[in-house]
């Protein structure tokens, strides 16, 4: 058993180890990474929109849905695929990386905002402001990057750890699919659940005052299951894609590389062969 100090050291040494985040970002495929982040800043922009509210408590509503909920399915779905091909601390990396480019993203757009113009057309910059939230009225995007980001990370964590977990109980055939999707469809639950939970508790009650405890929870509830429902659709797909890159040995190298440098197997990775 590890000392805690010594188990910080290393978990800074690995969150800092430049070799394997070069090795892990070129393993990746590259449409797969840049899916994952334009979903991801995405998300967060459209995560300042309510596009529904329903089933009224007293004054306030139960029930209500972001525009960030058309796209977090897919964040989750490809962290999954990235905890089963590379590894569960990959899949957490990523994660780091997705925050690191969505604070990137809305840094940018707050300068842009900030800079006043009447060109093409007067008005065009309060049009840009409107667009992307920079104005004052309602959850500002600096509010959304720190309650999405704080979400983001947390429910990045949990969703890895659960995935694990649940990887752990199918010990006969850990690749098969049954494996895949229930290990998907567990920590997507859990993990959403984390995430809009959070979300909307910093973002909507602790910024904004919005909401109440109950719509948190209502909230949190309904991206959660209307998230695994798109989970469901997808996973299968998820899985051949999983598979075909095993087959092909995407990867390879840098499983290698985790082998050598982990004390402990990680079961919620594919098993590559020798190619």
């Amino acid at each position: 058993m590890k000392k805690p100090v010594n188990l910080i050291i290393d978990t800074f040494e690995w969150i800092f180890d430049k070799r394997d985040w070069k090795m892990l970002l070129r393993s990746i495929p590259a449409n797969v990474v840049a899916l994952f982040v334009v979903s991801t800043v995405t998300m967060n922009l459209a995560a300042n929109k309510i596009v529904w509210s329903g089933l009224k408590i007293g004054e306030n509503y139960f029930l209500s849905v972001t525009g960030g909920l058309f796209l977090s399915w897919a964040v989750f779905l490809i962290m999954d695929m990235v905890t089963k091909t590379f590894g569960a601390k990959a899949a957490i990396k990523l994660t780091f990386f997705g925050a690191f480019v969505n604070a990137i993203a809305i840094v940018f757009l707050g300068i842009i905002a900030s800079v006043p113009s009447d060109y093409p057309f007067p008005g065009a910059s309060a049009s840009f402001d409107t667009v992307f939230g920079f104005t004052g009225n309602g959850v500002q995007p600096w509010q959304i990057l720190i309650s999405s980001t704080i979400a983001y990370v947390i429910s990045g964590l949990v969703n890895a750890v659960v995935n694990v977990l649940i990887g752990r109980l199918f010990v006969k055939n850990p690749d098969g699919k049954i494996a895949f999707i229930t290990r998907s469809y567990i920590s997507t639950m859990i993990g959403q659940f984390v995430d809009n939970f959070i979300f909307t508790a910093l973002a909507f009650v602790c910024f904004a005052h919005f909401y109440g405890l109950f719509t948190v929870v209502g909230m949190a509830l309904i991206g959660a299951v209307a998230e695994l429902f798109f989970e469901i659709i997808f996973s299968p797909v998820a899985y051949k894609k999983c598979k075909k890159w095993q087959q092909e040995g995407v990867g390879f190298d840098y499983y290698e590389y985790c082998k050598k440098m982990e004390l402990i197997k990680d079961p919620s990775r594919f098993e590559y062969g020798r190619k």
